[in-house]
């Protein structure tokens, strides 16, 4: 089961999923309370935090998740250095004081992070940060029974700005050149706004709709 919820001054969309044994895995938490509510509420245990990028927004409430339940930071090596800058992060968007995060384990292109019985694949999908990625999860059976968390990447109807730290508007066009090129269909949780799916925005989205 995949819970959304907006949190932060952003309205970034944190996702809590459980897995096997009473675990979650929690991706791109804003801030912590909620979460830390929401995994009582439903007697879950948080075994790891996975962020997508390294903007504040995405990552604001890492520091004190780990510091309340001990969870595994997961976090792409691109954007390591992001985790520990206020200024790169742009942490400024965030009205909240800056934790810099160090991660437990680091993840690139091609690799398989396995976690709570989850399998995540990872996709570069480098423009809005050098390190922004598509994480690839199979929820269940189905038509699309694999999901995308897409971080900022891309939106619903739009994508990921690209002047910030490490952006680049070539890279992101060359990112979803790729994503268009994915065979099939996929439900995608995007880092902000509504979810979508990979058909509706190669037919609906400017962005992808000319690759």
């Amino acid at each position: 089961m995949i819970t959304s919820m907006p949190l932060g001054a952003l309205g970034t969309n944190c996702f809590i999923i459980a897995g096997e044994s009473g675990r979650a895995v929690v991706i791109d938490p804003a801030s912590s309370a909620e979460v830390l509510e929401y995994l009582k509420a439903n007697e879950l245990t948080l075994g790891a935090i996975i962020i997508t990028h390294g903007h504040y927004d995405h990552f604001a409430g890492v520091a004190e998740l780990k510091a309340e339940t001990g969870a595994e930071i997961i976090a792409p090596e691109a954007d390591r250095e992001m985790l520990q800058s206020a200024e790169k992060s742009w942490s400024d968007f965030m009205p909240v004081p800056f934790h810099p995060v160090t991660p437990d384990r680091t993840f690139a292109d091609g690799d398989t992070l396995s976690v709570c019985g989850m399998e995540f694949s990872v996709m570069a999908a480098p423009g809005h940060t050098a390190g922004s990625c598509l994480l690839l999860c199979k929820t269940g059976s189905g038509e699309r029974s694999e999901v995308i968390f897409a971080g900022d990447v891309i939106f619903n109807g739009s994508c990921g700005r690209t002047d910030g730290y490490s952006g680049s508007t070539a890279q992101m066009r060359e990112s979803l050149r790729k994503i268009a090129a994915l065979e099939g269909d996929y439900d995608i949780y995007c880092g902000h706004g509504t979810g979508t799916t990979l058909e509706n925005e190669r037919y609906c989205n400017p962005y992808l709709s000319d690759m």
